[in-house]
């Protein structure tokens, strides 16, 4: 476990998952499924492709809504706060990076675009790329030519701009070569240290999640299980 990331002393619950089934057609995803996130933790969820990881993730942030129990974020429930307003609050960044057309400054700006985010202040851009790790001499390269792990980095960091509270990254390396995974997780581990950023991490991969977690939910047969490690 050398090197893994996870709750720092003292954190408290940031995120209650209760109860929780959801159903995709007469399969059953999860059932009655409970776990909470603590602030500045990295969680993986682990399983069995087609367990509900993924689907649980978007349950999160309310893109799908679950048919039994409830999610508490920060002490209130999601379901009384405005959807757009909660998913800058619970930021999803999918399993294949999004690039918009233009720089890289354009991707990391297309958040403001939004009416949602335009109170909020703009960050230093050059400050973002540095916590993902990318150069900031790149702000006005092309973000068409990025290779696949400069891109997920990229995604990562535009996720940041709005700070959320949380972050969901949805299998962020497993479109990736072995070099860019790894240094995307280093990205992982150096938000998470150097930031305190509280991060909920899908993956197949259990040597990653040994990697980035203290702790992992493990899905498997419609109900989840919190590990070690």
């Amino acid at each position: 476990m050398m090197g893994s990331a996870g709750a720092r002393p003292g954190g408290r619950t940031l995120l209650r998952v209760e109860g929780l089934t959801k159903q995709a057609g007469d399969r059953t995803l999860f059932q009655d499924l409970s776990f909470s996130l603590d602030e500045g933790e990295v969680l993986c969820i682990t399983g069995a492709s087609g367990s509900g990881k993924s689907t649980l993730l978007r349950c999160l942030n309310g893109l799908i809504k679950a048919d039994e129990g409830r999610i508490v974020l920060d002490g209130t429930d999601i379901t009384g706060i405005d959807p757009p307003r909660l998913r800058r609050t619970v930021c999803l960044v999918g399993q294949q990076a999004v690039i918009f057309p233009g720089t890289v400054r354009d991707n990391l700006a297309h958040p403001f675009t939004f009416a949602i985010n335009r109170d909020l202040p703009l960050p230093e851009w050059e400050r973002m790329l540095m916590m993902v790790g990318l150069d900031p001499a790149d702000l006005e390269k092309d973000a068409g030519v990025l290779s696949g792990g400069e891109r997920q980095r990229l995604a990562i960091a535009r996720a940041l701009a709005i700070s959320p509270t949380v972050l969901l990254l949805d299998e962020p390396t497993s479109a990736l070569d072995e070099g860019s995974k790894r240094r995307v997780e280093e990205t992982i581990r150096r938000l998470n240290r150097e930031a305190g950023t509280t991060i909920l991490i899908v993956t197949h991969d259990t040597a990653q999640a040994e990697r980035l977690c203290r702790r992992r939910l493990h899905l498997e047969a419609g109900h989840g299980e919190v590990r070690n490690g």
